[in-house]
């Protein structure tokens, strides 16, 4: 019994001093409008299911704040973000706080101080060592490599023509990563004829880990997380995924070293930061690699596939993307170049429409560093944000009643000139928005090109979507195929 007593008063003192140092966070929560929330658990219990409900729930949730004027708290657990969807508000946030927030941190065991979630102050030096590697003069001497993997991929749907529905997704991301790992590291991997090694399992298994501690509250305190078979099994596999990378820089830098003089021509990526201002160590060189390797696949890969989910099921869509092809190919069957591809106008209005109907990066967190000015109120330093472009890019209050249809010509000059600059989001926004985009939209049209050219797509409405830190859609990207007549 005097065990038990001593439990309870310890609970308590432990309570009473956690709610102490967390007074501030209470004081700006009585502040802050709020909806859907209960008390004690916050709105902990919309963050509870499988990835499909869990999509949901942010969703009605999202209307909820919509409805109530665009802004609310959201407490996650112990966790209080603000919740805005007012393209103002927004492009202050993410213009003045660059700072990620903490639930990136499940991402930095992996990733270190990698780009996508370096601590800012470190951010601001490498950003800016980094940004002229992204420069699209760097950038164009790639395109080859697009082609070359684009006719693989080619070859390899060969294998679906007349079959039924497949998901054609697997077949984009082994392409990705082809392309990703020769541009960012000149690995020639080989993934498309080998889609099974270790290094993408182990990739596969970190992800999936690291979602389920994003969106399940009990597994967020690493106290609690060490508890479960889960820490050991990520370790082993980030691990994995670390010596990878590490033994690529070994090489790399031991190639380097034994040139008499610096490569001309085409250099990939880890070349390039080799021979950057500041010397970077293989520690940091390797969790550059590893941001670029894993952030700028999978979501290039999912806007791919979804496009074309979406021409399959707009026939017409696909019928002016196919035509404007063949007024830049003709009858040819060469690979795009970069001036190829800078014609390729409806098709970049297609992937635009694609990347605002589904937004793969749904959700963005910053944290505020100073105080901010909103619109309606002052938000203190040290409050989490959470920024929604997947709700914003299908709000009718900002994309009027059609809000919800495809529809390319959106992204017209004449019908963009008086948007919002933070209305339309999907690489993020301010000086810390994505590095690659360029990089993204070149590999995506170049790749759209080489398989719309090829075969017709065919596809249903995509009727359900799940939540896995990206965007995806259940059951999968299913499309069927044909060849085109030439």
């Amino acid at each position: 019994m005097l065990v038990l007593a001593l439990i309870f008063v310890c609970v308590v003192v432990y309570y009473i001093r956690f709610r102490h140092m967390r007074k501030h966070l209470y004081q700006i929560s009585e502040i802050l409008p709020g909806v859907g929330e209960l008390p004690l658990i916050g709105h902990t219990h919309w963050f509870i299911g499988g990835p499909e409900k869990l999509l949901k729930n942010i969703q009605e949730l999202a209307e909820l704040v919509d409805s109530s004027g665009g802004t609310s708290k959201v407490w996650i657990g112990p966790s209080l973000y603000f919740v805005t969807l007012n393209p103002d508000d927004v492009q202050k946030i993410l213009e003045n706080c660059l700072e990620k927030d903490g639930s990136y941190k499940f991402l930095q065991q992996w990733l270190g101080d990698g780009l996508f979630v370096a601590p800012v102050d470190l951010w601001k030096v490498h950003r800016r060592v980094l940004l002229p590697i992204f420069h699209n003069k760097i950038l164009e001497d790639f395109v080859p490599v697009f082609g070359q993997q684009a006719s693989i991929l080619v070859k390899r749907l060969e294998e679906q023509v007349g079959k039924p529905d497949f998901d054609i997704f697997k077949y984009i991301t082994s392409c990705m990563l082809d392309i990703v790992f020769e541009t960012a590291m000149g690995e020639k991997m080989d993934v498309q004829h080998n889609p099974d090694t270790p290094y993408l399992r182990a990739r596969s298994c970190v992800m999936s880990i690291i979602n389920m501690r994003l969106f399940k509250a009990w597994l967020q305190p690493d106290a609690l997380f060490k508890l479960t078979p889960y820490a050991k099994i990520q370790q082993e596999n980030i691990d994995y995924t670390h010596k990878f990378t590490d033994e690529v820089v070994m090489k790399k830098k031991e190639q380097c070293g034994s040139q008499d003089q610096q490569k001309e021509g085409k250099k990939d990526l880890l070349e390039l930061l080799l021979h950057r201002e500041i010397k970077f160590t293989n520690e940091q060189l390797r969790e550059h690699i590893d941001s670029i390797t894993i952030a700028g696949n999978d979501t290039t890969a999912l806007v791919i596939a979804y496009a074309l989910l979406l021409l399959g099921s707009h026939e017409e869509a696909q019928d002016i993307v196919v035509d404007e092809l063949n007024s830049i190919f003709g009858e040819s069957d060469r690979a795009p170049t970069k001036e190829d591809i800078n014609k390729m106008h409806y098709l970049e209005r297609v992937i635009k429409e694609t990347m605002r109907l589904y937004t793969v990066v749904p959700i963005i967190g910053r944290r505020t560093q100073k105080d901010i000015k909103l619109t309606n109120f002052t938000l203190p330093a040290g409050v989490g944000c959470a920024v929604a472009p997947f709700v914003m890019h299908r709000s009718k209050r900002l994309w009027g009643p059609t809000a919800n249809c495809f529809d390319p010509d959106r992204f017209l000059p004449e019908n963009s000139v008086d948007r919002h600059p933070c209305a339309f989001i999907p690489f993020s926004f301010g000086s810390r928005n994505c590095i690659g985009r360029h990089f993204g939209m070149m590999v995506m049209k170049s790749v759209l090109a080489t398989i719309l050219r090829a075969y017709k797509i065919r596809s249903k409405a995509i009727n359900r979507l799940k939540i896995e830190i990206l965007l995806f859609p259940v059951p999968g990207h299913m499309v069927s195929i044909e060849k085109r007549n030439k």
